[in-house]
């Protein structure tokens, strides 16, 4: 292999795969990149055997070829090298040259055969929807998805794919989070997968302009961009009833402007967050009251509201509903309740495409 490569181009691309490369790894080969030079191109691949990142970037070819270099030492040196032009010439025993202005370095790879493959996706369902928004759409539930391992179906997030209806779903079993967005594309016959949170988190990272397209099958699943593209294994296992957990009803509905609830909350939390982020809630005729008590003092809160049903208090780990208020779009948010202990729906007031449904804490 022979190639010369915009480093800046290269040093992006690197920024792009190498997250999927397996920091400690049971094989050597998957803590590398593997590296193709083909016609005017060159492609670079990181996987852990659970998620591949592929990206192609322009380049001149002197030879066609292919080698393995070390992720985190190929990344951090190309991204301190102070030149323009990035030359790589691979020779024996896996070896590569590296050269950019004055510096020159010999880098020690693996056999480039080795590295997985990208796997193939069977039979999948596919559309495709503007990149912008499905982005927004998964930062709006991802903050929901569970971080313990040992339910391993909740990990994930749930898409949903059914005539012109496209729905992710996330939930920790403390906060259930659900987007909806109706496609013009759709997607043949019902589909429903559980998607990896870190394949998530790398699809954030690809360059996708426009559009971005999303293939799902039984077992693996792909994201495309422009040049870019994440392919990952699915979650196996049975996704909880999550519709069951949504209330039908409600007894009170508060609703607020939302960037004052946000900003009220955010300095009560303060206060809350010695004491397991414990706020409450409760009513006072047009008011909002909320309250905090921990280790360093006490806080008090009012704000506006526009209610309907009797007063009610009721606590919430604050980071829950602050997590809510930092993805809700409108200017209003509105709050379904029934009673202290039971669950509580937090929607924006202006749109019906989003709802999260928050367990209260015991007052």
């Amino acid at each position: 292999m022979k190639i010369q490569l915009n480093r800046k181009q290269f040093d992006d691309a690197l920024g792009v795969v190498a997250g999927a490369a397996a920091a400690r790894a049971s094989l050597p080969i998957l803590s590398h990149l593997y590296l193709e030079a083909q016609g005017d191109t060159m492609r670079l691949v990181g996987s852990d055997l659970e998620q591949w990142v592929e990206c192609r970037i322009p380049a001149i070819v002197g030879e066609d070829g292919a080698t393995t270099l070390p992720a985190r030492l190929l990344t951090e040196l190309v991204g301190s090298l102070g030149g323009e032009e990035i030359n790589i010439e691979s020779g024996e025993r896996h070896q590569a040259i590296l050269t950019s202005g004055d510096s020159r370095y010999q880098l020690l790879g693996l056999p480039a055969e080795e590295y997985p493959p990208i796997p193939e996706i069977e039979s999948p369902s596919e559309l495709a929807l503007p990149a912008k928004h499905f982005l927004e759409m998964v930062g709006s539930v991802e903050f929901a998805v569970s971080k313990e391992e040992a339910r391993q179906t909740l990990t994930g997030i749930r898409m949903e794919f059914e005539g012109d209806t496209l729905r992710l779903v996330a939930t920790d079993t403390h906060r259930l989070a659900v987007r909806t967005a109706r496609i013009d594309s759709g997607a043949g016959e019902p589909t429903s997968a559980i998607v990896p949170l870190k394949a998530i988190q790398l699809v954030h990272k690809i360059p996708t302009a426009e559009t971005i397209t999303l293939r799902l099958g039984m077992h693996r699943a792909a994201f495309l961009g422009e040049n870019a593209a994440v392919y990952t294994q699915l979650i196996e296992g049975q996704y909880p009833n999550y519709q069951r957990v949504i209330p039908q009803e409600y007894t009170r509905k508060w609703t607020l402007m939302a960037q004052d609830f946000r900003n009220a909350l955010r300095r009560a939390y303060l206060v809350a967050r010695s004491n397991s982020n414990k706020v409450y809630l409760r009513t006072e005729g047009e008011k909002l009251v909320i309250t905090a008590q921990g280790d360093v003092g006490e806080a008090t809160e009012r704000v506006d509201l526009i209610r309907e049903g009797d007063d009610l208090e009721i606590a919430f780990n604050a980071r829950y509903i602050l997590d809510v208020l930092d993805v809700v779009k409108s200017e209003g948010v509105v709050i379904e309740l029934t009673e202290a202990l039971r669950p509580a729906v937090f929607k924006p007031a202006e749109m019906d495409d989003y709802l999260c449904v928050i367990m209260p804490m015991a007052l």
